[in-house]
């Protein structure tokens, strides 16, 4: 039973982006739209869990040092922590032991495009968890969004379900999707609370860590580690830039742009990581990638017009 309290949390009107929070959401996109390139170095053999336990261990402990620094309680109620454990559970553990399980195999592209049911399924689970009624304009910019990734990595996506064990990927990163959208709506749920986001993601990276490193004892997986230089570089970045620095931005501006705008950067981000690599790779852009890059703009466009109305 949904109470009033947390429904009135998840669907208050939302304030218009000021410049900072602007800044803010380009600033998580291009830094997640990099990070695709530093899970790449991740995938060198060593496994899954490994890197996920690692990075997310890594980036709790330095949460954990600036609350001890600043003096910020980790005290929360009850129902607090049960939250954070959800959270911690999809959006910083098994969602991403998913992905990276999925990439081997499927191509970057492929996921990109397959992870973008993110959206809708944010709007599903704000429905089912807090009665959140979407609004049609809603639907239509996820429909957009999913269109235009899809016309991005069009490419990539003929015959892409054809190769050995590609359902299966399929079938992880759409779990992974779903986990992403549960965790995404109870992160906006802790924000609006007003809890500290230093020690949310403090608690939810160190709850994501123990579970996928569990996991991988429970499940009899390998426990290679493989640190080249490659690795080292690339767990550098993804705990410091895209874990720490990345999602203490979001985690500040989830309030205010609410868990659907939140959930559109799993699509703009993949886009980020091919110019990049048009960029510095000489990878070809194809007029499917500016027409797709036109719609997720449009679908983005339509979602940050669009404001919450008190159910």
């Amino acid at each position: 039973m949904k109470s009033n309290s947390e429904t009135d949390a998840v669907t208050r009107e939302l304030a218009p982006w000021s410049f900072a929070v602007s800044i803010g959401y380009v600033t998580v996109v291009l830094i997640w739209g990099t990070t695709w390139f530093g899970i790449h170095t991740q995938v060198n053999g060593t496994a899954p869990h490994i890197g996920v336990g690692l990075r997310m261990a890594a980036a709790s402990l330095i949460f954990l040092a600036i609350a001890a620094a600043t003096r910020q309680s980790l005290r929360f109620g009850a129902a607090h922590y049960s939250l954070i454990g959800i959270q911690g559970l999809c959006f910083f553990g098994l969602n991403y032991l998913a992905v990276y399980a999925g990439t081997q195999y499927l191509t970057s592209g492929v996921v990109a495009v397959i992870i973008s049911v993110t959206v809708p399924l944010n709007l599903v689970v704000e429905w089912a968890a807090y009665g959140v009624r979407p609004k049609g304009i809603l639907a239509v910019a996820a429909v957009i969004g999913m269109c235009g990734i899809a016309l991005v990595f069009s490419g990539e996506l003929h015959g892409a379900l054809a190769g050995e064990g590609a359902w299966w990927g399929a079938c992880l990163v759409v779990g992974a999707a779903a986990l992403v959208a549960v965790g995404n709506v109870v992160s906006t749920h802790l924000m609006r609370a007003r809890l500290s986001w230093i020690c949310v993601n403090a608690l939810g990276m160190a709850v994501g860590a123990t579970a996928v490193l569990v996991w991988g004892a429970l499940s009899g997986a390998g426990w290679e580690l493989k640190p080249t230089s490659a690795w080292l570089g690339g767990y550098a970045y993804l705990v410091l830039i895209g874990s720490v620095g990345a999602f203490g931005i979001y985690m500040k501006i989830l309030p205010t742009i609410g868990s659907i705008a939140g959930a559109y950067t799993a699509v703009l981000s993949p886009v980020v990581a091919l110019l990049i690599s048009a960029l510095f790779e000489g990878f070809e852009l194809r007029p499917g990638v500016y027409a797709g890059a036109i719609l997720l703009l449009l679908g983005h466009t339509l979602l940050v017009s669009q404001r919450a109305r008190p159910g």
